[in-house]
């Protein structure tokens, strides 16, 4: 069974019945570890005790088969969990050089072993197997998606995460009001995918803020984002964004003092994309697109639409343009031991100045 990440967790919570394995792939690290914590708490809801095996990247399909299949002592139950097997990157070929395979048929491959083993899992064992990448095109993913689910643990982008945050905040028994959604969905529009691991501990930190207050709002989540590096490259973009000159030097400074000629870098791209932003959607509204067709078109939430639509009010092509130009100048010259912060500051300045 294929499916998405959304969907089997919350298939996995509504059904009585727990599967024996279950395989995640794909390049977002929190939705397999969420699957992971969830499989396991459904396999061993009663409390059974579980034995546990783990495999990594390399490993002899002959150990693998004894961990799935030896009877736990005392009755428990195996938990089993595969990482990354080596094996499934590997091109399919006929034969197989691997040794120590009992039973093997003549001309079977080790992903031909390994599809068996993961078919016929005793009930008294559960195998979690997480790989980054799957090729659909091979038997491993062809198979086992008839046999077991097989979870796409894809990243999720800015627009797309309203329903993820009222899910972790339901967690917490809590609810944001849709002024602070809009403000978290503001802070990570400059992170394509969103990072969630990331995002997840700072939702964590809200709660503690918020105590016994089950309603988030704008000024908790500006309490604890605040805090982060992160942020105040946001908050710099904001401020261009505005034209508001004063609060621009006032950030640039606090950027240069915490993060010295390191951070650099990654503030000219931040500052890059939120002008290329401002810029694709100032063409787009040129040619008469509506707040809808700009999100669409962009993949941006509404309310970041809104925004940039203003803000892109303030400044001609020409000028976006003429900026973009001149930090990617300054990205490659800094590199090359020319000016750095004196020489943002002169390209930031001229851009609010323009009419």
């Amino acid at each position: 069974m294929n499916t998405t990440a959304d969907v089997f967790l919350e298939n996995l919570r509504k059904n009585p019945a727990c599967p024996h394995v279950v395989i995640a792939w794909g390049e977002e690290e929190y939705f397999k570890k969420a699957i992971g914590k969830a499989f396991r708490e459904k396999a061993f809801a009663s409390g059974e005790e579980a034995t546990e095996w783990s495999f990594q990247r390399d490993f002899e399909l002959e150990a693998l088969r004894e961990a799935i299949n030896s009877v736990p002592f005392f009755g428990g139950q195996n938990w089993v969990v595969l990482e990354d097997p080596k094996i499934l990157a590997e091109k399919e070929k006929t034969g197989s050089r691997r040794a120590g395979v009992k039973g093997k048929k003549k001309g079977s491959t080790s992903v031909d072993e390994l599809i068996r083993l993961l078919t016929d899992v005793p009930d008294y064992a559960f195998v979690y197997c997480i790989c980054g990448k799957l090729d659909k095109r091979q038997s491993f993913y062809k198979t086992m998606s008839k046999e077991a689910p097989v979870v796409e643990c894809s990243p999720l982008r800015p627009y797309q995460l309203q329903p993820w945050l009222r899910t972790q905040a339901d967690s917490y028994g809590a609810r944001f009001t849709p002024g602070a959604m809009n403000l978290i969905q503001e802070y990570v529009s400059a992170a394509d995918p969103v990072p969630l691991l990331f995002l997840q501990q700072e939702i964590g930190k809200i709660a503690l803020y918020a105590g016994e207050r089950k309603l988030w709002q704008a000024d908790d989540v500006t309490q604890m984002f605040s805090q982060l590096p992160e942020i105040s490259g946001f908050a710099l973009g904001n401020a261009v964004e505005e034209k508001k000159l004063d609060k621009v030097l006032v950030l640039l400074q606090e950027e240069k003092k915490k993060n010295g000629s390191e951070g650099l870098s990654a503030l000219i791209l931040r500052l890059f994309a939120s002008l290329r932003r401002l810029l694709q959607v100032k063409e787009m509204m040129g040619k008469g697109a509506q707040q809808e067709a700009v999100a669409s078109a962009l993949k941006m939430h509404p309310y970041a639409v809104k925004l940039a639509m203003q803000h892109s009010h303030l400044f001609s092509v020409a000028s976006l343009q003429t900026c973009m130009v001149r930090l990617a100048r300054l990205a490659a010259e800094s590199r090359q031991g020319g000016r750095t912060w004196a020489r943002l500051e002169e390209v930031l300045i001229a851009l609010i100045n323009q009419r």
